[in-house]
């Protein structure tokens, strides 16, 4: 359905396929230039609107989870939810101290149905790679489904929000002062007394989602790069991010703070290898396409002989010979990097396992990018905030002046 010829998705379809069909479609409903702008547009209530369980249901669910202290402290409770995902839905309400909150409750128990869809797809995948073992090297497929399904089983456990969130504001706070964007990034309050498996109360932050603002055409490009900049520094500097920055786990307030959603999937990845990509696309970003190559093979835990890595270095060059100056409307920096990967893995690389949250990563933001503003060159815009992202920051007079873009 999603790579097919036919431009047509039916989202109603997709959920009533289940829990891993779903987190698999939301990967690409920012993917406009994968699978096509409608197709794209058709997933987006994925991200925030999904299904919800009717009024009753949803008594009858939270009856069962939430605890006496909850019930005894919660005077208000709407009846509409905010937000549907593909696990819980959030409802609005008020504390008997007055606070606004939000209560988010696991529709169902999606655990073990999960696992045997999880089960059943990877066999399907091990037939595949056992009949075309290259797929496994050049798409990693159960690496792939390993991270989702890894990702979604933290999501199944609401405490889990509470301890990213928790990891993600420490490292927010060791840097906010050497990088004061960084405190235009905040984390809703989470209540530990009332939060449980299967229960969240959080503080209301009021404000649309950044897939509410990408609908509407008033997501502004600057506000984008600073996005950039702020998760560029967990992805790249510390390499402990939020593992599933989509659009909509993206609230937007009128102050313009960012307030991260959902922040159950912290992850964290080798630092040489987020240094070691982080290199590879300043490189890219200056023009220096050979050096990119080498700072990709540098990644590589096996060695070539002379004459492969000659012609992978070729290859690479082909491959980005059309890049230099081109729009992300134009050429699909996530496209290209897929392709390099696949270019590098058959001439025998091998790279770090676990790189999938990284990519899927770059995918969210390149993805945003070209839904909104496919006009722009991003690789040369976000140049200027590599001395936030190096290990080892540099001066304050780098730090507060752009670096001219080199393509």
């Amino acid at each position: 359905m999603l790579l097919g010829k036919s431009s047509k998705i039916d989202i109603r379809e997709i959920q009533e396929m289940g829990l891993l069909p779903v987190k698999i479609a939301q990967m690409y409903a920012v993917r406009s230039d994968i699978i096509g702008v409608e197709k794209s547009r058709a997933l987006q209530p994925l991200l925030q609107r999904n299904i919800p369980a009717s009024p009753t249901d949803f008594r009858k669910r939270l009856d069962s989870v939430a605890g006496s202290r909850l019930w005894d402290d919660l005077v208000q409770l709407d009846e509409t939810p905010l937000a549907v995902a593909s696990l819980g839905q959030v409802h609005r309400g008020r504390l008997r101290d007055g606070s606004e909150v939000i209560v988010k409750v696991t529709k169902d128990d999606f655990e073990e149905p999960f696992r045997r869809d999880v089960a059943a797809l990877r066999s399907i995948i091990k037939t595949a790679i056992f009949f075309y073992p290259k797929l496994n090297r050049v798409a990693d497929p159960l690496g792939v489904l390993a991270s989702v399904e890894t990702m979604t089983l933290r999501e199944m456990d609401l405490r889990n929000e509470l301890a990213g969130a928790q990891k993600l504001e420490a490292v927010r706070a060791e840097a906010s002062n050497r990088l004061p964007h960084l405190k235009k990034l905040s984390f809703p309050k989470v209540y530990p007394e009332y939060t449980g498996r299967d229960v969240l109360v959080a503080d209301y932050v009021e404000g649309p989602t950044l897939n509410d603002r990408i609908a509407e055409g008033s997501v502004d490009y600057d506000f984008l790069l600073l996005l950039f900049r702020i998760h560029g520094y967990f992805l790249f500097n510390r390499g402990v991010f939020h593992g599933d920055l989509h659009p909509g786990n993206v609230i937007v307030d009128e102050a313009g703070q960012f307030w991260f959603l959902d922040n159950a999937n912290v992850e964290e990845i080798p630092p040489n290898l987020a240094a070691g990509i982080l290199e590879m696309l300043r490189l890219l970003g200056s023009g220096q396409f050979a050096k990119a190559a080498d700072a990709l093979y540098a990644l590589s835990g096996k060695r070539l002989d002379a004459p492969t890595l000659e012609k992978f270095r070729r290859d690479f060059l082909a491959l980005y010979q059309d890049f230099p100056g081109k729009t992300v409307g134009e050429v699909s920096l996530t496209e290209k990097m897929m392709a390099t990967i696949r270019m590098a893995v058959n001439s025998g690389m091998e790279f770090p396992s676990g790189s999938f949250p990284l990519i899927k990563s770059l995918m969210y933001l390149d993805g945003m990018v070209t839904e909104t503003h496919p006009e722009s060159v991003l690789l040369d815009d976000v140049s200027r905030f590599v001395s936030d992202f190096q290990s080892e920051p540099k001066s304050a007079e780098l730090r507060a002046t752009p670096q001219p873009a080199h393509v």
